[in-house]
């Protein structure tokens, strides 16, 4: 392999399948679609690459080209399937809600990335129309997906939060109501209290004259 080949064979590795609309949307269960993302900062050209399910169904062949740090959209028979996003390609084929073996294959048939879910989707919701999406890989896990945190998912922009930062907010936010709740009185309720007092302080007092009185 000569280096120009060696370079865009490692180039070609950003390419993810980055989320999946195996459920469709909430117009229709047909109206399927599917990201890619380039995680370099390189323009990857597509043409010849594949994506086909094991089962036979989908099988694409890609072409065009996908920008760095950019994404993807391939839709299910038109472009209506996300009408206010234009697809990058249209492709025909069904997606099982049962789950797929899913490979991204470049022009010279090596295996790019691999969705491997035959007994099930891992993340999407059919009922909702939440989708499948990608979560980065990091240093303490590979990469896995998650639900959408919203009908519809995030088709062309970034992915919705992973569970370690919706954890982070949803702890700053415990943290903020603790830290309201022990927040010492304000002067104006300080003042209140202290009226308070005196007043059944001297209520206290005038019961217990007039009881002497009797």
């Amino acid at each position: 392999m000569n280096k120009i080949k060696k370079i865009c064979f490692l180039l070609s590795y950003a390419v993810i399948i980055n989320e999946v609309a195996w459920m469709g949307t909430e117009n229709s269960r047909n109206d399927e679609w599917i990201e890619f993302y380039n995680n370099s900062d390189i323009k990857v050209n597509l043409e010849k690459w594949i994506l086909h399910a094991k089962d036979g169904s989908p099988d694409i062949k890609l072409s065009g080209t996908i920008n760095g740090k950019d994404f993807y959209i391939l839709e299910r028979t038109d472009d209506s399937t996300l009408p206010k996003i234009k697809a990058d390609f249209i492709y025909t084929g069904a997606l099982s809600n049962q789950g797929e073996n899913l490979e991204l294959l470049d022009s010279q048939g090596n295996i790019i990335d691999q969705v491997i879910h035959t007994e099930g989707w891992p993340a999407g919701d059919n009922q909702t129309k939440q989708t499948m999406e990608r979560i980065p890989a990091t240093d303490e896990q590979n990469s896995e997906w998650q639900t959408s945190q919203n009908p519809a998912g995030t088709p062309r922009a970034e992915n919705s939060p992973g569970r370690i930062a919706a954890a982070a907010t949803e702890t700053r936010s415990l943290l903020n109501i603790k830290l309201r709740e022990a927040e010492p009185p304000s002067i104006s309720a300080k003042i209140v209290a202290l009226a308070t007092a005196l007043f059944s302080a001297a209520t206290i007092a005038f019961l217990n004259r007039k009881l002497k009185k009797n």
